[in-house]
């Protein structure tokens, strides 16, 4: 039932910011970056019971952990793309919000190298 909390925080935000932002327009964007960051804090709780399950998992996985932490890392990455690309266009700032997301892009790219690699040799072991 957390996330329907989420959502009703969420909810409250929306209808509190919209009346004020047709009258003042930067307290309607500073009302939404505070409700943004609540729920973020609000997550980090998640996060953490990710962590220990990912902790579990580095027993399980051996030297193929670091594939599954690669994978995290570019779901952080795309959340946190997310979030301030969001921020971003509700402030206005459309173009910033796509460069944002363009970087995040390339940075998850980028994380995935590693894995692309190991795939590549792992081809040509194959075909000898």
């Amino acid at each position: 039932m957390d996330i329907v909390k989420i959502a009703l925080i969420g909810l409250a935000g929306v209808l509190i910011a919209i009346p004020i932002k047709s009258q003042k327009a930067e307290y309607g964007v500073y009302i939404g970056l505070a409700v943004c960051l609540l729920i973020l804090t609000y997550s980090i709780n998640y996060f953490t019971a990710i962590l220990t399950g990912m902790e579990r998992l580095q027993g399980f996985l051996g030297d193929s952990f670091q594939y599954l932490s690669l994978l995290f890392k570019a779901v952080g990455a795309a959340y946190i793309c997310e979030f301030c690309s969001g921020i971003c266009k509700d402030a206005g700032y459309g173009g910033v919000a796509g460069q944002v997301e363009t970087m995040g892009k390339m940075y998850i790219l980028l994380i995935g190298m590693p894995v692309l690699f190991a795939l590549m040799e792992s081809i040509q072991e194959l075909a000898g």
